[in-house]
C-alpha cells in the first residue's frame, strides 16, 4: 500500500497553500478521498482475503455463456415455445408462445400409485402439457 500520509506532509510543506490556494484544497482533497478509499480496501481485504471466497464450487445459472467467469455456471437457453422476458429490472418472466394444443395436467410426485403435489392449501399444483 502507498503511504498518502507522506503525501499529505509534503503537501503541507510546500508553499502551495499560499501561493495557489485553491489548487492546494483540491490536492488535499484528492489525497483523502485515496486515503478513505484505501482504508476500505483494507477492510475488504482482511475481512474477504482480497477475493470473493467461497464460490469456487458454486453453481450459477445465468442469462448468457460466463463460462469463463463463473467455471461451474449453465446458461439458461430458452428452448421451442418458450421466451424469456427481462424487460423488468432483476426479474425473468418464462413465457410458452406459439404452442397449440396445451392442456394442464396435476403435477405429481412421480411415483406409483401417483401423489397430487398441493401448494399446501389443498390447492393442486398444475403443469402445463403440451399435446
Amino acid at each position: 500500500m502507498i503511504n498518502l500520509d507522506r503525501l499529505i506532509t509534503w503537501l503541507n510543506q510546500s508553499t502551495l497553500q499560499t501561493t495557489n490556494n485553491p489548487l492546494y484544497q483540491v490536492i488535499k482533497t484528492l489525497i483523502q478521498a485515496a486515503q478513505e478509499f484505501q482504508s476500505e480496501q483494507e477492510v475488504i481485504n482482511a475481512t474477504a482475503g482480497g477475493v470473493i471466497t467461497g464460490l469456487e464450487d458454486a453453481d450459477f445459472l445465468t442469462h448468457s455463456n460466463e463460462a469463463a467467469l463463473l467455471p461451474n455456471s449453465r446458461e439458461l437457453i430458452a428452448g421451442t415455445s418458450i421466451s424469456f422476458d427481462d424487460t423488468v429490472v432483476n426479474e425473468r418472466t418464462i413465457s410458452v408462445v406459439g404452442a397449440t394444443g396445451i392442456d394442464h395436467v396435476v403435477l405429481s410426485d412421480g411415483v406409483e400409485p401417483p401423489t397430487p403435489i398441493s401448494d399446501g392449501a389443498g390447492n393442486f399444483v398444475y403443469v402445463p402439457y403440451v399435446v
